[in-house]
């Protein structure tokens, strides 16, 4: 008490007061994360206690509550009661035993009654007559509101989700139809692309072979040229040179000769 007021009344430094304030933080969310914990293990330890593998989930499956109460009769007495005293006593068992049970609490009087009794029965009797009259409507109305509430805030939301799930897994398993196509895609720029480089390869086949036919062409123009122009000069050189050796008399022979053949060949074809 006395801290308070000394807290509130400014006795400690506003950093003293900061701290005390962190620690009190810190002493709170480690109690929070302790508390998150224990709640964690306890809950796997329930997991594995009925939820584990070793469960006999067949003969012994686990708890699961029911929507509706169990059946009573006379409004407030269970029905399972009844069936007990129908496998020990018979149909009358159980109205025997209550009666025998009122009728010992009144003669031992160990129930007293007084004048208030009466409001006791009264009170029961309109319970029982507005539950029977009453109680189907309210049941109804309960169960409608029940049914609209469920709807709204576990089945609406549990369709919806199941529609996402379902748009998702259809998109997911489109995705993996695209990129199971994707290989042949794959294949097919594959194969393009060694096209390409096929006719690529092929044209520059081709150039080379157009340039070594052209060099080769050019060697075989240069050979030749050179051999006719050999040719030439030695066909030059020896008629120069057997110009040069005949002398005038030879000419002159020569001429001679060669109008005396004209003249013979002259007289043959006039005969």
């Amino acid at each position: 008490m006395l801290s308070r007021l000394a807290l509130r009344g400014g006795a400690f430094t506003p950093v003293l007061r900061s701290e005390l304030q962190k620690r009190a933080a810190i002493v709170v969310v480690s109690r929070s994360s302790s508390g998150t914990n224990k709640v964690i293990e306890d809950w796997d330890r329930a997991n594995k206690l009925y939820y584990g593998p070793e469960r006999d989930m067949k003969n012994f499956p686990p708890p699961v509550q029911s929507e509706t109460p169990p059946p009573v009769r006379m409004g407030c007495i269970p029905d399972s009661w009844f069936q007990f005293f129908y496998e020990k006593t018979g149909v009358t068992g159980p109205y025997v035993f209550g009666l025998g049970t009122l009728t010992f609490l009144l003669s031992k009087e160990i129930w007293v009654i007084e004048h208030g009794f009466m409001e006791f029965i009264t009170f029961w009797a309109m319970f029982t007559i507005l539950t029977k009259k009453l109680g189907p409507g309210m049941a109804k109305y309960f169960d409608s509101q029940t049914e609209s509430w469920r709807a709204k805030y576990w089945d609406g939301p549990m369709t919806e989700n199941k529609k996402t799930a379902d748009t998702s897994v259809a998109e997911i398993e489109k995705a993996i139809w695209r990129e199971d196509g994707q290989k042949y895609l794959f294949e097919a720029k594959k194969e393009n692309v060694d096209l390409q480089l096929e006719a690529i390869y092929r044209q520059r086949l081709a150039e080379v072979s157009q340039a070594i036919k052209s060099r080769l062409n050019y060697q075989m123009d240069v050979e030749g040229t050179k051999r006719r122009f050999e040719q030439k000069h030695m066909v030059n050189w020896i008629v120069d040179s057997v110009v040069k050796g005949i002398t005038p008399d030879q000419e002159k022979q020569a001429l001679l000769k060669c109008i005396e053949d004209l003249n013979k060949l002259s007289t043959k074809a006039v005969a």
